[in-house]
C-alpha cells in the first residue's frame, strides 16, 4: 500500500512502470503502467493504472518525437491496434515512437466492461435492457466512480502518460471519438500538441448520437444511388428501397426482431465502405424473410466494446445538452427513427451524470497544425463536422474521401495514398504539403452479390 505522500507525489509527478510485454511480437515495445486517481480531487483515493504500449522508433530522431493514437467508440480500448503498428504501420514509427495507452475504462485500464448487455445482442432485442444497466452500473459502481471516465478526465490521463514518457511534444492520431478527446486536449494543453491527424471528427458541441438517424439516412441514400449506377449490383437489386419497405413490414409481422433494431443493425453496416457493399444483399435477404444476417459477429471478431465508458460520456457529455424532442422529430423522417435515441434516454436515466462545465462544448481556437479527414459517405460524422471545427484552427486542411464511411478500412489505396499522405503530413506539420488528388482514387471493393 503506497503511503498517502507517495500518493500526492505520483499524482503530481506520474512515473512510467515496466512490466512485461503480453506477446513475443512486443519484444521491442516497452509495455507499463501509469498510475493516476481515478478523482484528481482526492489524489489519495482510488488509483487507476493506465496501461501504456510503447512502439520505439526505428531510427530516433534527436529530439524524442510520439505519436499518441487515440481510439474511438468512446468505449473501445486502443492497444488492440498495436498489431498495426508492428506490420502495415510500420513506417508510423519509423522516426517516431507510437504510444498506445489504453483509455480510463477501457482494455486493462480498470475496464468498465458490461457483459450484460450481450445477451440482448445477440437475441436481437433492444439495445440497453433497463435490468441490464442497473445490473452492470450495480456492480461497477464497486470498483469505480462511474462519474470519474469522462472525456476531460482522460484528457488529464493522455498528459499524464505524455509527462511520464519524457515527451515535451506530441503528435496525435484520432479516429471518431478519439477527435473528441483530441480536440478537447488541444484546448486544454495545445502547447503540448505538435501537430494532429483528425479521422472523422467529433466536436464536443455535436453531442452524437443526436444526429445519428439523419446522417445515417443520408449514407442509405448513397448506398443506394451506389447500387443504381452499378451495373451487376442494379441488375440483381433492381429496388431496394421497395426490398426495405418489404423488409420492415415482414419483420413487423414476424415480430421475432424489431424493425428498429433491424435497422440499426444496418446502420452499423453502413460505418465501412465494405459493410455498406453488402447491404444491398443484406436488404434483399431480408425481404426475403431472413433474419440470421442481422446476428452480430462482434464476439467472433474479438471486438470489445466498455459500455460503461460509452454511458458515462454520453450520458453525461451529450443527451443533457440537446434538445432531445426535436432530435427526434428529425429522426422521425428516417428510415432509421428514434430507436437509438429512445434506447440511450432509457440507459441514462439508470446511469450516473457526471459534472460537466459548459465551456467543454465552446468551438476551439488553435494554431495546432491539423489534418482533417472525412469520408464521403459517412453515416456518423458528416464531413460538414470537420469543415465548421476547421474554421478554428488556423493552420489546418480538410480531405474528404469520397467513397469512405465513417472509417477507411476496406479502400484501396492505403499504401500508395493514405499512408504515404498522413505520414508526409507527420513529418513536416504542415497540412498544405499533402497531395490530395489521389484520395479520389480510394475505391471500395464490388458490390457483394449474392449467387
Amino acid at each position: 500500500m503506497l503511503s498517502a505522500i507517495a500518493l500526492m507525489l505520483a499524482a503530481a509527478s506520474p512515473t512510467f512502470t515496466t512490466k512485461p510485454c503480453p506477446t513475443a511480437e512486443l519484444a521491442k515495445a516497452r509495455c507499463g503502467t501509469v498510475t493516476v486517481p481515478e478523482d484528481r480531487a482526492k489524489p489519495n483515493g482510488r488509483q487507476i493504472g493506465l496501461n501504456v504500449i510503447v512502439i520505439p522508433a526505428a531510427k530516433p530522431a534527436p529530439q524524442p518525437q510520439a505519436l499518441f493514437d487515440l481510439e474511438g467508440g468512446p468505449g473501445l480500448a486502443v492497444t488492440k491496434n498495436v498489431g498495426f503498428y508492428l506490420t502495415d504501420g510500420a513506417p508510423y514509427a519509423a522516426t517516431r515512437d507510437v504510444v498506445l495507452f489504453d483509455q480510463r475504462g477501457t482494455g486493462e485500464s480498470n475496464p468498465l466492461d458490461c457483459p450484460e448487455f450481450d445477451e440482448a445482442d445477440r437475441a436481437l432485442k433492444p439495445m440497453f435492457p433497463d435490468a441490464a444497466v442497473r445490473s452492470c452500473r450495480e456492480r461497477l459502481s464497486k470498483v469505480a466512480d462511474l462519474t470519474r471516465y469522462t472525456t476531460d478526465d482522460a484528457v488529464a490521463d493522455l498528459d499524464a502518460v505524455r509527462t511520464a514518457l519524457g515527451y515535451q511534444q506530441v503528435d496525435l492520431s484520432a479516429l471518431s471519438y478519439g477527435t473528441t478527446l483530441a480536440l478537447r486536449y488541444v484546448a486544454v494543453h495545445g502547447d503540448r500538441v505538435r501537430s494532429a491527424v483528425l479521422l472523422s471528427a467529433v466536436p464536443p458541441s455535436a453531442m452524437p448520437p443526436r444526429h445519428h438517424a439523419e446522417a445515417a439516412q443520408k449514407a442509405l441514400d448513397h448506398m443506394i444511388a451506389d447500387c443504381r449506377a452499378d451495373s451487376a449490383c442494379s441488375a440483381a437489386y433492381p429496388n431496394i428501397p421497395s426490398d426495405l419497405s418489404i423488409a420492415v413490414r415482414k419483420l413487423r409481422d414476424g415480430r421475432r426482431v424489431t424493425p428498429a433494431v433491424a435497422m440499426e443493425r444496418l446502420r452499423t453496416k453502413l460505418h465501412s465502405p465494405g459493410g455498406a457493399r453488402e447491404l444491398p444483399s443484406i436488404i434483399h435477404r431480408l425481404a426475403l424473410g431472413g433474419t440470421t444476417i442481422l446476428v452480430s459477429n462482434n464476439a467472433r471478431a474479438g471486438f470489445n466494446y466498455y459500455d460503461g465508458v460509452y454511458l458515462t460520456i454520453t450520458c453525461s457529455e451529450s443527451l443533457p445538452w440537446f434538445d432531445q424532442q426535436e432530435a427526434m422529430k428529425i429522426g422521425r423522417r428516417t428510415m432509421f427513427g428514434y430507436y437509438r435515441l429512445e434506447r440511450q434516454q432509457a440507459a441514462c436515466a439508470n446511469w450516473p451524470r457526471a459534472h460537466v462545465d459548459k465551456g467543454f462544448f465552446d468551438p476551439i481556437r488553435s494554431s495546432v497544425p491539423v489534418l482533417f479527414l472525412s469520408g464521403g459517405r459517412d453515416p456518423v460524422t458528416p464531413s460538414s463536422w470537420a469543415s465548421e471545427t476547421a474554421k478554428g484552427f488556423s493552420r489546418s486542411r480538410q480531405i474528404v474521401i469520397p467513397w469512405a464511411g465513417h472509417i477507411v478500412d476496406g479502400l484501396s489505396g492505403f499504401d500508395t495514398c493514405y499512408d504515404p499522405q498522413v505520414l508526409r503530413f507527420l513529418e513536416t506539420a504542415d497540412p498544405t504539403v499533402v497531395d490530395d488528388r489521389c484520395f479520389a482514387d480510394m475505391a471500395p471493393a464490388p458490390f457483394k452479390i449474392e449467387k
